[in-house]
Order: structure tokens, then C-alpha cells, then sequence
């Protein structure tokens, strides 16, 4: 009896559409990691730090690839008064973080903003940044021909 059911559970996915489907299904969630796409970028990898109660900053990481060379000119974000593009460096075994007013995007290489590297910082919180929320952050991007671009994405709070 139970083997009826399950059988007859079972019969609709055995058709050649549903084979169809799942495919297209597996081949566009489990391609590229992609978090965001433009005609020109890809950011995938996309997280913020998280803080603790009180915690004023806090700093976005992800991975940007360009097809054509462009910068990374501006980084916003709801959640933060203000956004800044860094750098991280170690001189003289001092660890220097400053902000940087560009960050060069060339074409096919995947530019990683990662702890201890490249990031964007998140400065004057509005609340607290829990794990498993998403923070909006808009990256405008200057293209060739002086083009700017504007992507969104959503990056995860870990």
C-alpha cells in the first residue's frame, strides 16, 4: 500500500518537461555564484561583518570581476551615515588602513575585498548588523568612456 502511494507520488516527475525544468533549474542556481550582474560586472561573494550592540563600524567583502577595465569610484549602503572604499596594508609591521578614492577594476581579473585587504567600511551604523540579515549596498562602477554604472546587490551579514 505504501508503495502505491509512493509510486504514484512520484509518477508526474518521471515526465521528460519535469526533467526539463529541474535542469534549467540546477544549471541557473548552481552556475556562477554570482550575486549581481551587470553588462560589464559581476560581484559575487558578497558579506558584511557582523557587530555587536553598540558597534558603530563594520566592513562589506565580495569579489568584483569587470570584462573591460573600470573602477570601482563609490560604494552606499542604508545602514551606514557614511561608505568608504579602503585599503589595508602592513608597514613596519604596523597594519595602515586608509581610504582610497578609487579602486582599479581591470578586465577579467577578479578583484578580491576581503578582511585584511581591499574592503568597504561601513562607518556610523544605524543598528546592529545580525547574522543571517541583508544589507543593500550600491556599488557605482566608472566604465570606458567615462560611463558610470550602478549595481545593486544584497550581501549577507555573517
Amino acid at each position: 500500500m505504501m508503495t502505491n502511494n509512493f509510486s504514484t507520488f512520484l509518477q508526474p516527475f518521471h515526465s521528460h518537461r519535469f526533467f526539463k525544468a529541474a535542469m534549467l533549474c540546477t544549471l541557473l542556481f548552481s552556475g556562477s555564484n554570482a550575486l549581481a550582474k551587470s553588462d560589464n560586472l559581476t560581484v559575487s561573494k558578497a558579506w558584511v561583518r557582523a557587530t555587536v550592540p553598540g558597534q558603530e563600524v563594520s566592513g562589506a567583502f565580495m569579489d568584483l570581476t569587470s570584462k573591460t577595465n573600470a573602477r570601482l569610484i563609490k560604494a552606499e549602503s542604508p545602514v551606514a551615515e557614511i561608505v568608504e572604499i579602503h585599503s589595508m596594508s602592513m608597514q613596519n609591521g604596523v597594519m595602515n588602513m586608509r581610504e582610497i578614492k578609487e579602486l582599479d577594476l581591470p578586465a577579467g581579473k577578479t578583484i578580491q575585498l576581503a578582511p585584511g585587504g581591499f574592503h568597504i567600511m561601513l562607518i556610523n551604523l544605524s543598528k546592529q548588523l545580525k547574522a543571517g540579515d541583508s544589507i543593500p549596498i550600491k556599488l557605482t562602477i566608472k566604465e570606458a568612456g567615462n560611463t558610470d554604472s550602478v549595481i545593486s546587490i544584497d550581501a549577507k551579514v555573517k
